[in-house]
């Protein structure tokens, strides 16, 4: 059976009615339902359902899909294509929500915002490699609380085999780190060209973001600390159930 896009959502629905689940039709153009008083397909949780269509298959998108649904106290069952099946379960296996682990700590996706900072400009670093986050290997504070796996961790940010930046968590937005937390920063100057600076001097202008890229300058990607995007409803959150057409119908699975 072929599905076009635009009947995923409903085919979903359509199934979850089978199992007894109250499913009012969304209204045009909405890739979203709820879903209750249903049998789960997988035996799964009893809560509400939030159907959710994902057409973008990133961390980013799935949890804002994941936290929204978390926090009015739904289970999510995101719609995906069959070929985004992978990436989805690699996402959202274990470890959940994170790029990996290594000696305890959690490696975090990047996303796309960038990080600004109280000086109005961006942070940037030299590398010729991606820089990576991770989890600070120890976060034990001044009254000896350790902070590793909290709301509250301490971020390294790496590249080329060296610390490039460590920062609080809860630092990263409104309104932004210190820029002397980077080594460099850069903005758009009047003159509409990106100019870059250390913590003393600039020490570069250029055309663009690709040109600034090409001498080695790398704007600095958010992290993804899964905490700050999932503030409640954790549970329900790692519930979360992909859904999938197939030839006889809807599959269900539990990453």
């Amino acid at each position: 059976m072929h599905y076009h896009d635009s009947s995923r959502l409903a085919a979903v629905l359509t199934d979850l009615r089978d199992r007894g689940y109250r499913c009012p039709d969304p209204a045009d153009n909405e890739v979203s339902a709820v879903a209750s008083d249903g049998e789960h397909p997988i035996n799964g949780s009893d809560d509400p359902l939030s159907i959710e269509r994902v057409r973008d298959v990133t961390p980013l998108s799935l949890v804002s899909h994941i936290g929204a649904a978390a926090d009015a106290g739904r289970v999510p069952v995101l719609v995906v294509d069959k070929w985004d099946l992978e990436d989805a379960r690699e996402i959202l296996g274990e470890p959940f929500l994170l790029r990996g682990r290594s000696d305890g700590r959690r490696q975090f996706y990047s996303i796309p915002d960038r990080i600004a900072l109280t000086d109005g400009r961006y942070a940037c670093v030299r590398t010729d490699t991606d820089p990576q986050w991770h989890e600070e290997s120890s976060t034990a504070t001044d009254d000896g609380r350790d902070r590793t796996g909290t709301d509250e961790p301490r971020l390294v940010l790496e590249a080329d085999g060296s610390v490039q930046a460590v920062l609080e968590a809860d630092t990263l937005t409104c309104p932004g780190p210190d820029p002397a937390v980077f080594p460099y920063r850069y903005s758009r100057g009047t003159d509409r060209r990106i100019h870059v600076f250390d913590q003393d001097r600039e020490v570069g202008r250029y055309a663009g973001i690709a040109a600034m890229r090409a001498n080695a300058y790398r704007p600095v990607a958010m992290p993804l600390v899964p905490e700050r995007h999932v503030r409640t409803g954790g549970q329900l959150a790692r519930d979360v159930t992909l859904a999938t057409m197939v030839p006889d119908g809807v599959a269900y699975e539990q990453p």
